[in-house]
């Protein structure tokens, strides 16, 4: 058995080498396509931005600033943790102003829970009660409205 080793000794160091070189091979192919896959998306989120700045000025609306900076806050056993949110613009029209965020595919559905809590996270930290949501590939601007309302029932006693 150690004979036999012995005698394939540079083939084994090859294989080993060629397994070590194909693992790293596989693992630079794996980050290219990722990073690859990230650059699309990139890409596709710019050409959104661009195209959502047109809808919201074909609608009237003015580009007050971009990549709005709000800071949030919440409080872990008592100690104050801060945190940064960054809207995609500040936006106003007829004298009102509004955080609007771009969306687009499911993302752009004011029922995606993920959506939502980042609009509603928005709306709390800004002191807006609405939130634009912007989804340029439908060419849609929706007006979403976070506010605590009272329902009252009334009741006929009488019947």
């Amino acid at each position: 058995m150690f004979d036999l080793i012995e005698n394939n000794l540079l083939l084994i160091a090859a294989l080993t080498f060629a397994t070590i070189f194909l693992i790293w091979l596989g693992w630079k192919i794996r980050l290219w396509w990722k990073n690859f896959l990230f650059m699309l998306v990139r890409k596709r989120g710019t050409k959104g931005e661009r195209n959502a700045i047109k809808l919201l000025q074909k609608n009237g609306y003015e580009i007050l600033d971009a990549q709005v900076s709000l800071t949030g806050h919440f409080f872990v056993d008592g100690e104050l943790t801060e945190f940064d949110l960054r809207p995609d613009f500040l936006v106003e029209r007829s004298g009102y102003r509004y955080i609007a965020e771009i969306k687009t595919g499911e993302a752009s559905n004011p029922k995606n829970r993920n959506t939502r809590r980042q609009l509603h996270e928005y709306s709390y930290y800004s002191g807006m009660g609405s939130i634009l949501l912007v989804d340029p590939t439908k060419k849609s601007i929706q007006l979403v409205v976070f506010r605590k309302t009272i329902c009252l029932f009334v009741f006929d006693f009488n019947q």
